[in-house]
């Protein structure tokens, strides 16, 4: 009876251990196995979001200005009321291409979450997990290969400062074979990149990157989340804040002092992400203040801002209890990246007309100048902060705002020989020829008329539609050869081999050609003086990786003549660097167009030309080499040969990497480019 007693227990006791085996071995499958997009969510947010801590004040260093001086500012702060409504949509799109166990394992998410959570969040950095997961899911989505998150914009980024006596750098004398007597290079400071904390850079299926959008993030013991919360229900936020650093005017009362205080932060930090918006010409942002994400949005017009303020903590909790993956952040982020990539960014024909109508901080617009006070708020101005609950109701009752709507006059300098400004600013005294052969008449004029502060120019009819075609003309259009550049700056015979000789030579037949180096700087100055069709004229190279430290290079064209070359331009500060080039290309002058690129001069551009984080107001023009790289051994026999005959001429190449060496069809060799760093050697100082 014991026995069998004693037997059945084994029994029981080795089945309640199978059990436990068995449901272990669940578990680990479970756990190994790829997730669902919904389980997916759900991990995240409560393994990873969930546990996150926000780094407190006490702990850190300290906290800090947003300084947005000289960035543009939008006049008006809404609600973004068809937020949520895209939102859903893009959810819904994401699940359906998710569907099944396609997405990271419970252990693997668990994993990157521990490793996350070592720390309390402090800076954006500490953030790369969260958008990584958050990122991941959209790689799947038609046309996107990948969406990453950098700290560069892919293009060039203007520095705050450069040293301006950069130029004893690039000297060096040169004493025998033993011992030298140099000049010293200084070591030159360090400069501060501007831009944001992040920027969410898109890469297509063609293999082919773009910057979709900037993100910020600010430190909770720098701006609260509670102080977003105060401050955004104020349509008129940024009226009163400009009104009252203008009118220099401030409460005396503590409550009220610390709410302005509170409204400026705010407001600071808003147009700081606004500005980079608008410079990248996308319709798309996002701050990440504390464990709140604020999604912002321009539609077609830039002084409105709108705005999302998503609290994943407090919004996930269904009434059972359970997480609805569609509030969780991940969710909310994904869902955010695919919405940006429907939209195209807005035009250059928008920014044209548009970004003209914003000034730029602290400066206030007319109408802001009798000031704002509490008293003569309008109701209207005072909204409540939108929960999701309403946000939703909202939503259901609108469509979406979503709309797909996504330069420079200049006067001549040559550094070798300077042209007069006013030798261009008369006429266009040359037959202007477009390339269907019929002569240009004076483009159709902008009609203007007064809205805010600023005039708007309203382009005609039509313009929209052919910009495409322009755009897509000059892409299109080959380079001009070196022997064909080098044939116009020396006066001599046109090159039959080049692709562009026949519209070379529809301006004015015969074997010369129709104009001169000087000619062509002063005609693609005035070119690139019109804004609105400024490209047929010149295409931004930086999204092709053409840019470097402190130079990006630009396609450019005059299509009445067909001459088509490119231009390095540069920001404010690093001229100098650009202008000590152009004396290198003039030291390698017997060099040029047969081991350099022919250089054609210098332009210095009244107007800038806005890229997302540089304004470039000079050019370097010279010919087209290549875009290919030299990969084979036999590079290093020629790399040797070609410092050689650099030195001959009294140039030290000082860069000579693979990415500056180039190969050449025309002339099937390779060729030398990027003299930024280049030193002129001087000639030995003899004793008499």
């Amino acid at each position: 009876m014991t026995r069998s007693k004693d037997s059945g227990q084994e029994n029981e006791k080795r089945q309640q251990e199978n059990e436990k085996n068995w449901q272990g071995h669940e578990t680990l499958r479970r756990d190994q196995r790829d997730t669902s997009y919904d389980e997916y969510l759900r991990l995240c947010h409560e393994d990873l979001f969930a546990t996150l801590k926000v780094q407190e004040k006490s702990k850190s260093s300290g906290g800090g200005t947003t300084d947005v001086t000289g960035k543009h500012y939008p006049w008006w702060l809404r609600p973004w009321d068809g937020f949520l409504y895209e939102q859903k949509s893009c959810h819904r799109i994401i699940k359906e291409i998710l569907q099944g166990f396609l997405l990271p394992s419970r252990i693997a998410v668990r994993a990157i979450a521990q490793a996350a959570n070592k720390r309390p969040v402090a800076s954006e950095d500490d953030l790369r997990t969260f958008e990584h997961l958050a990122s991941h899911p959209i790689g799947r989505e038609l046309d996107c290969k990948a969406i990453t998150f950098e700290n560069h914009p892919l293009s060039l980024t203007e520095t705050d400062e450069i040293d301006p006596n950069d130029d004893e750098v690039f000297f060096e004398t040169v004493q025998g074979q033993s011992g030298s007597n140099k000049r010293v290079a200084r070591q030159r400071r360090a400069s501060r990149r501007k831009g944001p904390d992040r920027w969410c850079i898109r890469a297509r299926s063609s293999g082919k990157k773009n910057t979709a959008f900037p993100s910020e993030y600010k430190a909770v013991y720098k701006i609260p989340v509670e102080s977003f919360q105060k401050a955004m229900h104020r349509e008129d936020l940024f009226i009163r804040v400009i009104s009252r650093i203008f009118s220099g005017k401030a409460s005396t009362d503590g409550e009220s002092h610390l709410q302005e205080q509170i409204e400026e932060m705010v407001a600071k930090a808003l147009a700081q992400t606004f500005h980079y918006m608008i410079r990248l010409g996308s319709s798309y942002g996002y701050l990440i203040a504390g464990k709140s994400l604020i999604f912002l949005h321009i539609g077609d017009d830039p002084t409105v801002l709108y705005y999302h303020m998503a609290q994943p903590e407090n919004d996930v909790e269904r009434e059972d209890g359970t997480v609805d993956p569609f509030y969780t952040a991940v969710a909310q982020l994904a869902a955010f990246c695919l919405q940006t990539c429907r939209c195209s960014g807005k035009s250059n024909q928008w920014r044209e007309a548009e970004i003209p109508l914003l000034n730029k901080w602290p400066e206030p617009y007319a109408e802001m100048w009798g000031g704002t006070t509490e008293e003569e708020a309008s109701p209207e101005s005072t909204r409540s902060v939108p929960s999701y609950a309403g946000s939703i109701v909202a939503a259901q009752e609108l469509t979406a705002e979503l709309r797909q709507t996504t330069r420079a006059s200049c006067k001549n300098s040559e550094p070798l020989q300077r042209i007069d400004a006013s030798d261009t600013s008369s006429g266009d005294d040359e037959p202007l020829i477009d390339e269907s052969g019929r002569t240009q008449g004076a483009r159709p004029s902008l009609q203007v008329s007064a809205r805010g502060s600023k005039k708007r120019k309203d382009m005609t009819p039509g313009t929209d539609r052919s910009t495409g075609s322009e755009v897509s003309e000059l892409e299109a259009r080959p380079y001009c050869t070196q022997s064909c550049l080098l044939g116009l700056k020396r006066d001599a015979l046109l090159d039959e081999k080049c692709p562009n000789v026949a519209l070379h030579r529809r301006a004015k037949s015969g074997l010369s050609h129709p104009i001169s180096g000087t000619r062509l700087r002063e005609l693609l100055c005035k070119k690139l003086a019109g804004r609105v069709y400024s490209p047929r004229y010149l295409k931004p190279l930086d999204g092709d990786g053409k840019y470097g430290d402190t130079g990006a290079l630009f396609k450019l064209t005059l299509g009445c003549y067909g001459y088509t070359f490119v231009g390095k331009g540069t920001f404010a500060t690093a001229v100098k660097r650009l202008q000590h080039e152009a004396n290198v290309y003039s030291r390698l002058e017997p060099l040029q167009g047969h081991f350099v690129p022919v250089c054609l001069g210098s332009i210095d551009l009244e107007t800038p030309y806005q890229l997302v984080l540089a304004d470039i107001v000079h050019m370097l023009l010279m010919s087209w080499v290549g875009d290919t790289m030299v990969t084979s051994d036999s590079i290093l026999e020629e790399k040797t040969r070609l410092q050689e005959l650099l030195l001959q001429q009294g140039v030290a190449h000082n860069d000579m990497r693979r990415a500056n060496l180039l190969w050449n069809d025309e002339h099937d060799r390779i060729m030398a480019i990027d003299f930024n760093l280049a030193i002129l050697l001087l000639p030995a100082q003899h004793k008499q």
